[in-house]
C-alpha cells in the first residue's frame, strides 16, 4: 500500500497523533492504481489501490498511523474513497485493523468487493483475524493474503483461514529465478494455492523472463512495472 499528503512534509514516525488524524479525516492523500493482469492474455483482471502521502515513504505513514491507534481509521478512509472508482479494485487492509470488533462489518458496508490483507506480522489475535476473514468471505468479499513468502506468519494464517488469492512476495520471485531451492519454494506455494482454491498472483514483475518463469510455474495473475506502473486514480465526475 502506498500513501501523498497536501501539506508540509512531516516525518511520519514523529508526526503528532493530531496531525495524522487530521490528514486521515481531511483525506489529504491521493490514490493510485496498479493493474493486476491475467498472465496468459495480459488482459486486466482488477487494480490494486495504492495510497500516496506527503513526501515520505508510504510504509512510514501507515506505520505511524498504526502506532497512533489510527490504522483502522486510515483503512476505512481509503475504503470510502475507493468505492468511487469505476473499475474493479482491491484495497489493502491492515491485519491489525481486521482484529478490531466490528471492523469486518465496516469493510462490508464500504461497498468494496476485494481486499488484500497486509502487515500480517501485526496480528496478535489470530482467532479474531480468522473470524473477521470468514465474515468478509461470507458477505461476498474476496480476500487476498499479501506478501506470501513461506514464512511463519503467512503459513499460520493459511492453516487457519481460507483466501481467494495469494499474492506471492517479490522475494519468492527473486529466489525462484536464482536457483533450484527457490524454484522448489515457488512450486510448493503454488501447489498450496491450488489445493486451497486460491488464485496465485505473482508480484514485482519487471522483466519478460520473470513473467515467463511465473507463467511456466503456474501463476495465473501478475502485477509489476512490466505490466503497468501505478497511475493516479481519477474518480468518476
Amino acid at each position: 500500500m502506498s500513501y501523498t499528503l497536501r501539506r508540509p512534509a512531516v516525518a511520519a514516525a514523529h508526526a503528532p497523533r493530531e496531525t495524522i488524524a487530521a490528514a486521515i479525516e481531511g483525506r489529504r492523500f491521493t490514490l493510485a492504481l496498479q493493474p493486476v493482469v491475467a498472465i496468459d492474455t495480459r488482459l486486466p483482471d482488477h487494480a490494486e489501490v495504492l495510497l500516496r502521502p506527503p513526501a515520505q515513504p508510504p510504509r512510514a505513514f501507515v506505520a505511524a498511523a498504526d502506532a497512533a491507534g489510527l490504522g483502522a481509521a486510515l483503512d476505512a478512509a481509503v475504503l470510502a474513497m475507493a468505492r468511487t472508482l469505476p473499475q474493479p479494485v482491491s484495497v489493502n487492509v491492515c491485519a491489525r485493523s481486521l482484529q478490531q470488533p466490528g471492523f469486518a462489518r465496516t469493510v462490508l458496508d464500504a461497498g468494496a468487493t476485494a481486499i488484500e490483507l497486509v502487515r500480517i506480522d501485526a496480528i496478535d489475535d489470530l482467532a479474531a483475524a480468522v473470524a473477521a476473514i470468514a465474515e468478509l468471505r461470507a458477505g461476498g468479499m474476496r480476500v487476498a493474503l499479501d506478501e506470501v513468502d513461506g514464512g511463519a506468519a503467512s503459513l499460520a494464517l493459511l492453516q487457519a483461514a481460507r483466501f481467494d488469492a495469494l499474492k506471492l512476495s517479490g522475494g519468492v520471485l527473486r529466489t525462484a529465478m536464482a536457483g533450484p531451492r527457490g524454484r522448489t519454494l515457488l512450486t510448493e506455494l503454488l501447489r498450496l494455492a491450488a489445493a486451497t482454491g486460491a488464485r496465485a498472483i505473482a508480484t514485482q514483475i519487471e522483466t519478460l523472463p520473470q513473467l515467463w518463469a511465473m507463467q511456466r510455474a503456474g501463476a495465473t495473475l501478475a502485477q509489476g512495472w512490466l505490466l503497468g506502473a501505478p497511475a493516479a486514480a481519477v474518480p468518476p465526475a
